[in-house]
């Protein structure tokens, strides 16, 4: 009589663990990878962004070397605006950094940074 007893209650015991198991899956799994997914989503605009401004740092810098050193008010725009693209390039390096630890700590499975 003990050995039935015991035996059902494993078996009920066994069927309530994995009717939990399958609730919180069914509960956290999906808005974990919408939230993952959203994160990496905003990393890869960034990264696009850093593109962008690596391409128009190179081109501002193509433009100085062209420029000729009479024209003194084109070379100082060009100076500035060489200047204010490097501080955004350098202000979104350390967001796409920032985003990266943020995926990372959050635990997003399978990541590809």
């Amino acid at each position: 009589m003990k050995l039935i007893f015991t035996v059902i209650v494993l078996a009920l015991s066994y069927s309530y663990a994995q009717d939990d198991y399958l609730m919180q899956d069914a509960i956290t799994r999906p808005a974990m990878s919408l939230r993952c997914k959203e994160m990496l989503h905003e990393r890869d605009n960034k990264v696009r962004v850093q593109q962008k401004l690596n391409a128009l740092l190179q081109r501002n810098q193509d433009l100085i070397k062209k420029n000729p050193k009479a024209n003194q008010a084109t070379q100082n725009r060009l100076q500035s605006s060489l200047i204010k693209v490097k501080n955004e390039l350098h202000l979104t390096n350390l967001n796409i950094e920032s985003m990266e630890e943020n995926i990372v700590r959050s635990g997003c499975p399978g990541i590809s940074l």
